[in-house]
């Protein structure tokens, strides 16, 4: 078996953390350990920044019998806020660069699986919608979405259900 730091020479190599593109290169996967670090430092971004602006939006505000209308409006234009920003942090950054500050931290990067490059905004979009839209399921939406993230710890190139269906990889840079 080949030395991680080195492209395999046998299939079975590949198994251990490198994957051929439709150009041919051999790349070297990230780890699904490295992945959910970056994901939980990403989360931990996201939750600070939208912490902060929840503080700001709702600083006046506390629910009561007088002003619960207000209050649920104001509960209502920040679940939008928090789905635009979402939107925004993972889908823009991923289109354009292929890295999350998350991803940047640990090393890693998604990749376009055909070429390399960056996955562009159709599969970056895709890639967010796969497991946003389990989530919507009633009841185990939530399994679902968890199962997408962790179904790349059984795939041969450490693909996800949401990477599959995007037509991406995420890999060490």
């Amino acid at each position: 078996m080949s030395d991680y730091n080195e492209p395999p020479t046998s299939d079975e190599g590949r198994r251990t953390g490198w994957a051929e593109l439709g150009t041919g290169e051999t790349v070297e996967l990230a780890r699904p350990g490295t992945r959910f670090g970056a994901r939980i430092l990403d989360v931990i971004i996201v939750g600070i920044f939208f912490f902060i602006l929840a503080a700001v939006a709702f600083g006046g505000l506390a629910p009561s019998g007088d002003d619960s209308g207000v209050y649920s409006g104001g509960v209502a234009v920040m679940s939008l806020v928090g789905l635009a920003i979402l939107l925004a942090y993972e889908v823009v950054q991923i289109a354009v660069w292929g890295q999350t500050p998350g991803k940047r931290m640990t090393g890693i990067k998604v990749i376009n699986a055909a070429h390399g490059g960056v996955p562009g905004w159709g599969k970056a979009v895709g890639r967010w919608l796969i497991p946003g839209l389990v989530l919507l399921i009633p009841i185990v939406g939530w399994l679902l979405a968890i199962l997408c993230y962790v179904s790349l710890t059984w795939d041969r190139v450490y693909q996800g259900w949401h990477d599959k269906a995007a037509g991406t990889l995420v890999v060490r840079v």
